[in-house]
């Protein structure tokens, strides 16, 4: 899957991402959020860039989080459009001041895949950092809309299933919603 994203071309990624962007600010859930947390794209890796929705929840005047490995574990870090990031132990952008987010009032976690299936299951990038973030949050009662961002070509029919995995709330793509919930 890594390839395949990789074969695309800068614009087609750019032009796709924007097309998520706009299928995501259309949901209710996140029309309605107070607090959205959301990756910062890593270039290496051609994801799903979320720069076009950081500028609209800026705007929006939306609360934004970002996720940041802190002891091998993800908490929801404040961030504001043009903080300064430092690339961390992944190569994940970060803010280079760690603000903690209040997770209770977290509405929406957008997170990064592999790939997806029909059943709303993702595979990450094999750390299981969003498995034990999401795990956490419900153990402390916290149930965000979980929104799985990415292009339609990293759908596949099936993912293998660990007794941990939990299917997202949706998944949205440069095509449309799936929606699981």
């Amino acid at each position: 899957m890594t390839a395949r994203r990789g074969e695309l071309s800068d614009e087609s990624r750019r032009i796709m991402s924007e097309a998520v962007a706009a299928r995501v600010l259309s949901l209710p859930e996140v029309i309605d959020a107070r607090l959205i947390a959301l990756y910062i794209p890593i270039p290496a890796y051609s994801e799903v860039s979320t720069l076009p929705l950081l500028d609209a929840f800026t705007l929006q005047g939306k609360r934004i989080a970002v996720p940041v490995v802190q002891e091998q574990d993800l908490c929801s870090a404040v961030y504001r459009k043009g903080e300064s990031l430092k690339a961390a132990a992944f190569g994940q952008p970060e803010p280079s001041e760690v603000v903690k987010a209040d997770e209770q009032i977290l509405d929406v976690v957008l997170l990064p895949l592999l790939a997806f299936d029909r059943r709303g299951y993702r595979l990450g990038y094999g750390k299981g950092f969003y498995d034990r973030y999401l795990y956490r949050l419900a153990q402390e009662g916290i149930r965000p809309f979980c929104i799985g961002v990415a292009f339609s070509l990293q759908l596949i029919d099936a993912l293998p299933l660990e007794p941990w995995d939990e299917p997202l709330d949706c998944v949205v793509h440069e095509k449309g919603v799936f929606r699981f919930t």
